[in-house]
């Protein structure tokens, strides 16, 4: 309906004046006004300041949690929609099957054959070679006035990592050539001839987890500890033989001992 008409049917009515230039122009300006309330922004103007109390997650960002088995009436109860008996209507592990799970079968990881073992004794010791040792030296990384320990080892990144302890090893025994006096977990028979060769000093030293964790973070502790002693039959034996330069060299008293 154009406006001309609607203001003449509005002035029959005795709404708006008789006049059709006047009414029709009146009703223009009120449809201009509405159109132009309706079609700003409900809010354009932003808080000044962000809170807690005015944070709201975006319009349809969110929903609610379907929640079944609330009765009958919700159109989800009795069976929760999950049907009538099946495995997939089971709670627990009757429903979601544990992963290998083979409807009942003998599992795949059952029928291959196995071969070998982890050996619980087994020991991670971090290698270094002499060369790489003779770089560090060289280059001011390592003072080799001071007793080398394996904390200068880490702290200067000779080694990135210390696991159960190091154990250095001949390569570069050649070009070996700087008299130090170093302590290690473990030491191959042509790195312990090349250093005192050069008259240094090799030891081999025990840790455990915890003395590894002493020896290299001691700002963890409020009280040091005291580092523990080997146990094991085989590791008192390899600290006390000459031969691996062994710190329990002429000790008798071994167990409850400090370094």
């Amino acid at each position: 309906m154009s406006v001309s008409r609607l203001a003449s049917r509005l002035s029959s009515l005795g709404l708006y004046p008789a006049n059709t230039t006047q009414s029709t122009l009146l009703l223009r300006s009120s449809t201009t006004a509405i159109t132009r309330a309706y079609s700003t922004p409900a809010a354009t103007s932003t808080p000044s300041s962000i809170d807690l109390s005015n944070l709201n997650d975006n319009p349809g960002s969110k929903s609610q949690r379907l929640r079944v088995g609330r009765g009958q009436g919700s159109g989800k109860g009795h069976t929760a929609a999950r049907g009538h008996k099946g495995q997939k209507a089971r709670s627990g592990n009757g429903g979601q099957p544990k992963p290998g799970f083979e409807g009942g079968q003998t599992r795949i990881i059952d029928r291959l054959p196995k071969r070998g073992f982890k050996n619980p004794e087994h020991k991670d010791y971090q290698p270094l070679n002499l060369d790489r040792l003779q770089f560090w030296i060289e280059s001011g990384r390592i003072d080799a006035t001071q007793t080398i320990t394996m904390k200068h080892l880490l702290d200067s990144r000779c080694i990135h990592n210390i696991e159960d302890g190091v154990k250095l090893l001949g390569d570069g025994k050649a070009d070996f050539k700087t008299p130090i006096n170093i302590e290690v977990s473990r030491a191959s028979k042509s790195a312990i001839k090349a250093i005192e060769a050069c008259g240094g000093k090799i030891t081999s030293v025990y840790y455990n987890k915890l003395g590894l964790r002493v020896l290299t973070k001691p700002e963890k502790f409020e009280e040091i500890p005291r580092f523990a002693r080997p146990m094991k039959k085989k590791d008192i034996a390899f600290y006390s033989d000459e031969a691996n330069r062994g710190y329990l060299v002429g000790k008798t008293e071994v167990i409850g001992m400090d370094h």
